[in-house]
């Protein structure tokens, strides 16, 4: 029996994709935490949403699902950090079933956050779909992406800054992702290895424009699912 699977005295039973209120115990916890500010316009946030469905679709990423196991995993479409993150519930994943409802789930939503660039609320919101009480999970991951740094200036109210979030996540062992778009030609990859990726794991991946979002997400969802093999992907370009 695997390991996780001794994490609660309850084992999963489900039908494949369907949301359970009780997760039980996965292999992989996995957030998608997808930036939702002004920087990203009407066409770049479709574009996003699209290329994550198509990528839960992908035999490569679907191949590296069943080899993960049971996958868990949910989204979280930030902005400001004054209004509310927008969240999408728990889809379990097993051996690569269930990955088309929560494609579904993603190309169906509709936006709802705007405003500024604060990364450190987005992964505070991943970090709360983590730790529900009803999860526990032999591998705890972030994938974020974004083309912006954090927004900085005066301190804001229920604003949760981007340090207080790592300090949070590595208290919690959640390995950090990060997919970097530089499309203001800005070296944004460099910014998010030094101070928006954890753990000794985790890796950046970087494109220069929304158009190679498609291939990136696909790439990157395998080298996050395929676990050890992520410490190669380090300031990769998406082609």
């Amino acid at each position: 029996m695997r390991p996780t699977l001794l994490c609660l005295s309850s084992a999963l039973f489900h039908i494949a994709g369907t949301v359970f209120p009780a997760l039980g115990c996965v292999d992989v916890a996995l957030v998608l935490a997808v930036d939702g500010s002004d920087s990203v316009d009407e066409g770049e946030y479709r574009f996003q949403t699209s290329s994550i469905a198509t990528a839960f679709r992908d035999k490569a990423v679907l191949h590296a699902m069943k080899g993960a196991g049971i996958v868990a995993v949910s989204a979280v479409f930030w902005g400001d950090g004054q209004l509310p993150s927008q969240e999408l519930d728990w889809v379990v994943v097993n051996r690569g079933e269930g990955a088309e409802f929560f494609a579904r789930k993603i190309e169906t939503n509709l936006r709802a956050v705007y405003g500024n660039t604060d990364i450190g609320n987005g992964i505070w919101a991943a970090l709360d779909r983590l730790s529900s009480s009803d999860l526990c999970a032999r591998r705890s991951v972030i994938d974020i992406s974004g083309d912006g740094r954090e927004t900085l200036g005066p301190k804001r109210e229920n604003v949760i800054s981007l340090h207080h979030a790592r300090r949070r996540a590595k208290e919690m062992r959640v390995t950090i992702n990060g997919l970097a778009i530089s499309d203001d030609g800005g070296d944004l990859a460099r910014y998010y290895a030094g101070h928006v990726v954890l753990g000794s794991d985790a890796f950046v991946m970087h494109i220069n424009k929304y158009a190679d979002y498609s291939v990136a997400i696909r790439k990157k969802l395998v080298a996050e699912l395929s676990y050890g093999a992520s410490g190669y992907f380090a300031f990769d370009e998406a082609r």
